[in-house]
């Protein structure tokens, strides 16, 4: 039995299983797992009851400082607006007075109206959009279901989410790479829009969809430009990165709370598990792309506690992922930084998540090239004190010394 700890720091409610937009890529609807066609469309009062009373045992049982929901979907904003007045006032009733609670909605942004944004504002809840570049970038893939572009729309909210009043947080951008774009270009778009955070996601791809080789390195290519052109901006003016920011604070030895790197902060892994629209407790949905069903495990907030579905085969194995490493990834000199990298890019059919990131010679070439800069700007007692020195990326390559790497 391995001796990691897991603590549920938070939940992603499916409050719609439906959306408005048909991404080409998307890990729901579009990457073979038909799943979604058996739930309900929308998450109804009773599930929200049970899963709240369950979240509140639970963070009585662990005195929980804080606990996170995000609403996701689907597209969230698809609910009835009563539905998020309802989820706060419930959550604040069925939580202890001691436990923060933390809301985030992740939208395509579509329908983000003023309306909306009074509403979020007022409850609190922090605004991520998904928005994957210019016009021509984002509209090759965000379509909606007559295979129309959706980026005039979704600026649309994001710049109404910027300028309302009672929106307490800055919208953050999500995107997804595309190495076939101009990384220097879609970065700088995204600063002329004001963008305060953007969040730069790999493809969910898997070792059955994507192949890699030492020789091609279109992602670490592409990011190492972003990478650059983010750290000649002035610090007034640079928006916040997380996965740069997550990676320097790595390499200088802190502890980041992630999914996708680093090995883990403290004893125990926080993990986040899924709620779907039905009560069905899962795993993180983008585990959906490595084959149809996954996810299920059989657990429903009517019938199971969060500590009960914590011993979940899969939901342990995510939670192990930071250290149960295939043989590679241990000889590797960056693994305190990658830490294998995000699990579901680990699937192969037949084998399980025990070999490395579809990625690994992207992630690689990214950490050395982020690791050199940041020694470039480090005085010479700090890196005495702590040992970093330069690591080139073919040097790196040649100290992994598992055969097949």
């Amino acid at each position: 039995m391995s001796a990691v700890k897991q603590r549920v720091r938070g939940l992603v409610l499916k409050v719609a299983s439906r959306c408005n937009l048909n991404c080409t890529y998307c890990y729901v609807y579009n990457r073979g797992d038909t799943t979604y066609r058996t739930q309900p469309k929308f998450m109804a009062p009773a599930v929200v009851e049970q899963l709240l009373r369950r979240v509140g045992t639970y963070c009585r049982a662990h005195r929980l400082r804080a606990f996170k929901f995000i609403f996701h979907g689907g597209e969230p904003l698809l609910a009835l607006p009563s539905f998020f007045e309802d989820f706060v006032l419930r959550a604040r009733r069925y939580l202890p007075a001691y436990t923060a609670i933390d809301y985030t909605i992740q939208t395509n942004g579509v329908l983000l109206t003023e309306d909306w944004c009074a509403l979020l504002g007022r409850l609190g809840v922090k605004i991520g959009i998904s928005l994957d570049g210019p016009r021509a970038v984002h509209d090759a893939q965000r379509v909606d279901h007559q295979g129309r572009g959706s980026y005039e729309a979704v600026v649309r909210g994001f710049q109404t989410a910027q300028a309302h009043p009672a929106v307490r947080y800055y919208p953050g951008l999500l995107t997804v790479v595309d190495p076939a774009t101009d990384p220097r270009a879609l970065f700088h778009h995204f600063v002329r829009l004001g963008a305060r955070s953007i969040n730069f996601l790999l493809p969910d791809h898997t070792h059955a969809t994507y192949l890699s080789t030492p020789q091609s390195t279109p992602y670490a290519d592409w990011l190492i430009a972003v990478f650059d052109e983010w750290l000649a901006l002035a610090p007034a003016v640079r928006p916040k990165v997380p996965l740069f920011r997550q990676y320097l604070a790595l390499i200088l030895g802190q502890e980041v709370v992630s999914d996708s790197c680093g090995r883990g902060a403290g004893s125990v892994q926080s993990t986040f598990l899924v709620i779907e629209t039905d009560g069905s407790i899962e795993a993180q949905d983008s585990l959906k792309v490595c084959y149809h069903g996954i996810t299920k495990e059989g657990f429903h907030v009517q019938s199971h506690g969060l500590d009960e579905v914590l011993r979940a085969p899969l939901i342990r194995q995510c939670a192990e992922s930071r250290t149960q490493l295939p043989p590679a990834c241990r000889s590797c000199p960056v693994v305190a930084v990658c830490g294998g990298g995000f699990i579901v890019h680990r699937f192969r059919p037949g084998a399980g998540f025990d070999q490395p990131s579809v990625y690994c010679h992207d992630l690689l070439k990214l950490i050395t090239h982020i690791q050199n800069r940041l020694l470039a700007q480090l005085p010479a007692a700090f890196k005495a004190r702590t040992g970093l020195a330069p690591l080139g990326y073919e040097e790196a390559l040649r100290l992994v010394a598992e055969p097949g790497f």
